[in-house]
């Protein structure tokens, strides 16, 4: 474990303020969940995903997206891409551009191609955030070569909100 320096006191509630400087390098963001558990010698704080553990599920629903109706979908947390229609896409990074419109709570449609990942080759994009209670945990992600009909928005809407309802009944 790396020593930081930093010394923070315990206030009467059991609280502690990491500060600014590792939530900032660690990318921990104002009211992100941390899951706190105990190693052998101290207490760990690490970054928690909701849909991590409904990865296999994701991925599955990606997977037979794309070999019944040749959809290609991604799924991210708040972080990467846990679920993908190809394992090649896996772990591609949530840039700048996506993070906002998880943030925003907004879904996106674009009217030309372009290249919203670095990674992947210029496609049009539909994209869902997947909000579950009030917390936005993620975004569902639609490439495709052409622009999007009606049914195939409905299709990710459906498959996004499968999604969030497994994970919201559990």
């Amino acid at each position: 474990m790396k020593d930081t320096g930093v010394i923070r006191k315990i206030d009467e509630l059991g609280r502690i303020v990491i500060p600014k400087e590792i939530r900032r390098s660690l990318g921990i963001r104002d009211g992100e969940n941390l899951e706190i558990f105990v190693s052998s010698n101290g207490i760990c704080l690490q970054k928690h995903s909701r849909l991590l553990n409904y990865q296999e599920l994701a991925n599955q629903l990606c997977v037979f997206s794309n070999e019944i109706m040749n959809y290609k979908i991604l799924v991210f947390d708040r972080e990467e891409v846990i679920a993908s229609f190809q394992n090649e896409y896996k772990h591609i990074s949530l840039n700048s551009r996506l993070s906002k419109f998880l943030e925003n709570r907004e879904v996106y449609e674009s009217l030309t191609k372009e290249s919203l990942l670095e990674e992947i080759e210029p496609y049009y994009y539909y994209i869902c955030p997947l909000i579950i209670s009030t917390d936005v945990v993620g975004l569902m992600v639609f490439l495709n070569d052409s622009t999007f009909s009606n049914e195939q928005k409905r299709f990710l809407q459906f498959l996004a909100k499968l999604l969030i309802h497994k994970i919201d009944v559990l």
